[in-house]
């Protein structure tokens, strides 16, 4: 490996004016302007039809499975199956990430799992569907780690949490939105669902949207040696930003260094922070399909009639959107770990009252208290993956901890039956209770502070 060096040196003392300081410090006292307004929305409709193209399989796989005869196990093997497509597009889009850039593997990520949507609607057979839904697999989750790593780099340290809320909210919708298309048009004739499959390529628009109108973040330039071009972003953000008044000062900013290689990933300082949030995101990401999942199972299970058990389920899943609508307000005023402590213990107690209650009401409320926790503990786990790794390394870091919990949402299906199978509803639900019980504690005890501070000092502690 090269000896490391620093690169962006106008970036050192950067405490006077604008012309003498490098681009990050001066992005980072910014105000959100109207074009970074602009950026989320676009980055949150790609979120949007991700995760839509990521769960609309769960929503059609009746219909598919009535139309072709399908087993129990077939279905099981395309749900299970599209989180290996997920781990290899985590880790995959990350490391391509830090080499070729943020901007060019968010378009051709979103281009990918565009055709692979389309492969899906014209699929003949279940073989060929399987094979198009981990490939979909591969492209939606290298392009959301692309997303949640731009949004880490190009906003404000002061507005980092509330912009994720912002981004989280557009995912978040995607839940109801794919349950409602698919409910209007999957029924309404056979073959009806390649429809709802198609509508996942309009990832292509994201991509041309992105192609267009959405610069390479200013720390990959940087690091890259691209600070001229990093700088012409960055006065354009403040001269809109200037039109509102005075901007406040430019703070000092650590050197950055450029060190590409994947093994910076296990130098000391940084093999804690990986392991600490790989393990505590793998235990969310199994909680959390242990619950939602397994909603109209295990309602079923108690003796309700299906319908009833869909509505309550369809209820519950609301809560995913009250879960950015209060964090943000408080995003940014409390540190990230400190709100996963919260959000983790208020999931973990109303998961296991959910699985000991009985009753509609007492069912209702602590299945959306419970979806509500989860929805604010994913959230803030988004926020801070990308935030505790250095630029170099960044986009393979936050994609090999999202990659490990694929796996952990790959073991969540078999586990959780069996759980359930042996233990009943009470059991598995007291369990995965104190799972997240115990993450909140772990992330609160040996996670790094990052709340309002830019990525270069959290890096650098």
């Amino acid at each position: 490996m090269t000896t490391p060096h620093p690169i962006g040196a106008d970036a050192a003392g950067s405490a006077g004016p604008p012309s003498t300081a490098g681009p990050i410090g001066r992005l980072d006292r910014l105000p959100i302007t109207k074009i970074q307004i602009f950026w989320l929305v676009v980055l949150g409709m790609g979120y949007l039809i991700e995760s839509f193209d990521n769960i609309v399989f769960a929503y059609l796989a009746p219909a598919i499975r009535k139309e072709w005869g399908l087993s129990i196990g077939q279905v099981g093997f395309v749900t299970s199956s599209v989180f290996i497509g997920m781990l290899v597009g985590a880790v995959l889009g990350g490391r391509l990430s830090d080499q070729v850039g943020r901007r060019p593997v968010l378009i051709w990520s979103s281009v990918f799992y565009s055709v692979t949507s389309l492969m899906s609607a014209l699929a003949p057979n279940f073989e060929v569907l399987a094979v198009s839904r981990i490939l979909t697999g591969v492209g939606v989750q290298a392009a959301t780690g692309v997303i949640m790593v731009y949004i880490s780099e190009m906003f404000p340290k002061v507005s980092r949490g509330r912009s994720f809320t912002v981004m989280m909210f557009f995912g978040f919708v995607a839940s109801p939105l794919t349950a409602f298309v698919a409910l209007a048009i999957a029924p309404s004739g056979e073959g009806a669902w390649r429809w709802v499959f198609a509508l996942g390529a309009v990832g292509v628009f994201v991509a041309v949207t992105v192609a267009v109108a959405l610069p390479e973040t200013v720390r990959w330039m940087v690091t890259h040696g691209q600070t001229a071009r990093a700088t012409t972003v960055v006065e354009r953000l403040e001269t809109v930003a200037g039109r509102r008044g005075p901007l406040p000062p430019v703070e000092p900013e650590a050197p950055i260094v450029r060190q590409g290689s994947f093994r910076e990933l296990f130098k000391r300082e940084y093999a804690r922070r990986l392991v600490v949030l790989a393990t505590t995101f793998s235990m969310l990401i199994f909680c959390v399909y242990g619950f939602v999942s397994w909603v109209p199972t295990i309602l079923v299970g108690r003796g309700m009639e299906q319908s009833e058990a869909l509505q309550i389920a369809s209820i519950i899943a609301f809560g995913s959107l009250a879960a950015p609508v209060f964090l943000f307000a408080v995003a940014d005023r409390i540190e990230r770990k400190t709100a996963l402590l919260i959000s983790g213990s208020v999931a973990g107690v109303a998961l296991i009252a959910f699985g000991a209650v009985s009753g509609t009401t007492l069912t209702i409320v602590t299945g959306l208290v419970a979806q509500t926790a989860l929805a604010a503990a994913s959230t803030s786990f988004y926020t801070y993956i990308p935030e505790i790794f250095p630029t170099e390394v960044r986009g393979v870091g936050a994609g090999t901890v999202n990659g490990i919990g694929r796996i952990a949402g790959i073991a969540s299906g078999l586990a959780v039956a069996a759980m359930y199978g042996s233990l009943g509803a009470p059991g598995l639900y007291l369990l995965l209770g104190l799972g997240l019980l115990v993450m909140g504690a772990s992330v609160a005890l040996f996670g790094p502070h990052t709340t309002r501070r830019s990525l270069e000092k959290i890096s650098a502690k």
